[in-house]
């Protein structure tokens, strides 16, 4: 069992907060936002709120681990920056995996979330720092990068290849053998049939691609 710190005070912390302790033997001990997000909360869901800048002062890293942030904000990179500072500043981090979800892969790395009724197949490799909701799959030797946010059902084929800071919203996917490169968003219900470029937005059921406009359509459709 270890003492943890959830990184985030909104909805999907409170969700998370559920799933660890019914289905985890961690103790959850406060949360920690920005000082300018924080305002005047002091606690939350009944533990106490820590400013993420000098969480030192009250969770150092000796006394557990972190968890989160628990955001996909800015396309990932808000959570890939917190994790980086974390890391920096000598946290170790939680990776929690639900214990309905199918896991055949020992490459499952720090800080990942994987929600209930996943499955992950033989030799496929997840990196740091990804959030996986309900109901996924990824195929054998497929590779997810640091950083992704995977919604429900998305179908990730055998032997693809997802670049970091990636965004999959849900029905989404990729047939088997194609790269998507770094920082792409996936539009709901678009399955992507050949490789996509770093920084593209795939959208709709027929597959509109729109090269370098990632980030343009995220600020738009996700914060």
């Amino acid at each position: 069992m270890a003492k943890v710190v959830l990184f985030g005070a909104g909805q999907v912390a409170e969700a998370v907060t559920v799933y660890l302790e019914r289905e985890s033997d961690h103790e959850i001990v406060g949360y920690t936002v920005d000082a300018a997000f924080r305002g005047e909360v002091t606690e939350f869901m009944g533990k106490p709120v820590f400013d993420w800048e000098t969480l030192e002062q009250s969770f150092a890293p000796a006394d557990g681990l972190i968890f989160g942030p628990l955001s996909y904000h800015n396309m990932n990179r808000f959570r890939k920056e917190r994790y980086e500072e974390g890391k920096a500043r000598g946290y170790d981090f939680l990776t929690f995996v639900h214990p309905s979800s199918h896991i055949y892969s020992d490459e499952i790395g720090e800080n990942c979330l994987i929600l209930e009724g996943n499955v992950v197949q033989p030799f496929a490799k997840i990196g740091n720092n990804v959030l996986i909701w309900s109901g996924n799959h990824i195929g054998h030797h497929a590779q997810v990068g640091d950083h992704c946010f995977l919604a429900s059902q998305v179908g990730l084929a055998g032997d693809c290849r997802i670049g970091k800071e990636c965004f999959f919203a849900g029905k989404s996917g990729v047939i088997d053998g194609v790269t998507v490169g770094d920082g792409c968003l996936v539009g709901a219900g678009a399955v992507i049939l050949r490789d996509l470029a770093p920084g593209s937005f795939a959208k709709g059921p027929t597959v509109k691609v729109v090269p370098k406009a990632a980030q343009r359509f995220a600020r738009l459709l996700l914060g």
